[in-house]
């Protein structure tokens, strides 16, 4: 139930609880009833006993039950409904309705009225008062209210299936009016990205709940976008100003170990600070690569290239790399595929994924790369042997700065990234209108995947839908 959407287990406890309030209700209604039949039936037997010893004291003499014509006379204004039986003792029944036939009325508390079976089909209800040596019994056959009960609950038996159905329709129309903006305010949120925080949650322009709630999660993205576009801002401006100065550090470094005037230490020393240099130069050319992106000004040109040839001409560099390494590469590309964007990031794309593979590759293992073209994408896999990236971690692997643990690198070559290499790919494949992922694979085994629109040369333009430069 956990897993059910919020308007179905709305109404479905809007059902639970009703049907079992309906149910409560009818019993109670129905119960409620009964007694107070019973309670005037018991009364009404009463009074006829009662009347039965009024006719007695009103003769004025002992009563003769075998003068017909006297017993006549008491029970002439007797109800045909009712039946008697009246004893003396020594238990002996002096006279009996007829409509008892060969059935006799049970004896039960002074006073106090009982059911009875007189029979396999007939129950009665009866009533006993003795006064004196007299003892009357009067019942009445309950058949016609049994009929009655059993009528009442098989009526609620198939009205309470009608009206749980009615009230869950009603309780569904009623919460899907009402959770009418919460929809409309997940569809709106789902569009709100990094690249569009300028977007905002729809204004109900009600004071209730929902519009409190929309009005406060407006001034949460309100400060999202303030702090993000500080950040972003911050790391531009970094990257910008400090590409400058690593520039010139990196010039002169190169100028110092081309006039052979160094001592050995101190070269060696200067190769190690040019190395260094070179790292910081790539990693500030990463950030404000990326945030060019989160700006939504990714610098995506119009060229079209041809894919396949890019990724053969890059591959064999792999392969050299991969000899040394005695890692080997396999590729199976469609030929002709070509796309539209620009050559250099797409270079840096398909190097940045084969440098992956060449990292956290094992020794003598394999790489292998496959490009075909589906549904108007051109699709990319390429897969390297190696140990298997954690279920955990396959979403955080485009994020900046995020390495898995190093054991997946090998021991025998620096992995030496700074985390940002599947982040620059990820945002190039983006701003190409296409897609990285990492895919399922077989066990020792690791995939990554790129999709993007492909130019199809017969009609001249892209056959995916790109999106706006």
């Amino acid at each position: 139930m956990r897993n059910w959407p919020l308007k179905t287990r709305l109404v479905f406890w809007t059902v639970l609880v009703g049907g079992f309030s309906v149910a409560l209700f009818g019993w109670v209604a129905v119960e409620s009833l009964k007694s107070k039949l019973r309670h005037q039936l018991d009364t009404t037997l009463r009074n006829e006993a009662e009347s039965v010893f009024d006719g007695i004291e009103k003769l004025g003499h002992p009563m003769d039950w075998g003068d017909p014509a006297e017993v006549a006379g008491l029970f002439s204004k007797v109800i045909s409904l009712y039946s008697f039986q009246i004893e003396q003792p020594p238990r002996k029944i002096v006279y009996r309705s007829r409509a008892l036939g060969n059935s006799l009325l049970p004896k039960g508390p002074d006073g106090v009225a009982i059911t009875a079976a007189l029979s396999d089909t007939d129950t009665a209800r009866v009533l006993q008062i003795t006064r004196g040596t007299l003892q009357v019994r009067v019942a009445m056959d309950i058949g016609p209210f049994t009929a009655w009960e059993k009528t009442m609950w098989w009526t609620y038996a198939i009205i309470l299936p009608l009206a749980l159905a009615c009230l869950a329709g009603g309780a569904r129309w009623l919460y899907g009016k009402a959770l009418k903006p919460v929809d409309d305010i997940v569809d709106a949120a789902e569009h709100i990205t990094a690249e569009r925080l300028d977007q905002r949650l729809p204004v109900t322009g009600n004071h209730d709940e929902i519009g409190h709630l929309t009005a406060v999660l407006n001034r949460m993205i309100d400060r999202l976008q303030r702090s993000f576009e500080q950040a972003r801002r911050f790391s531009a401006d970094a990257s910008h100003e400090l590409k400058t100065p690593l520039t010139i550090i990196r010039g002169e470094l190169e100028i110092a170990l081309r006039s052979g005037e160094l001592p050995h230490a101190v070269e060696r020393t200067m190769l190690d600070l040019l190395d260094e240099t070179g790292r910081l130069v790539h990693i500030v050319e990463g950030l404000l690569l990326l945030s060019q992106a989160d700006a939504g000004k990714f610098p995506v040109g119009a060229e079209t290239i041809a894919l396949t040839e890019l990724i053969e001409e890059l591959a064999e560099d792999i392969e050299i790399l991969g000899d040394r390494l005695e890692i080997g590469v396999a590729l199976e590309l469609e030929r002709s595929v070509r796309v539209k964007g620009s050559p250099q990031f797409l270079r840096q794309l398909v190097l940045n994924l084969f440098d992956n593979a060449i990292k956290y590759n094992r020794q003598s293992g394999m790489i292998r790369c496959r490009l075909s073209t589906a549904g108007g994408m051109a699709v990319f896999r390429i897969a390297n042997t190696g140990a298997e990236i954690p279920a955990a971690a396959r979403e955080r692997v485009f994020d900046r700065f995020f390495r898995v643990e190093s054991s997946r690198a090998r021991s025998d070559v620096s992995a030496g990234g700074q985390g940002l290499g599947l982040s620059i790919a990820r945002e190039i494949v983006r701003a190409h209108g296409g897609t990285l992922t990492v895919e399922p694979s077989e066990p020792g085994w690791v995939v990554f995947q790129f999709t993007m629109p492909f130019r199809d040369p017969a009609r001249g333009d892209a056959a995916g839908k790109l999106p706006p430069a």
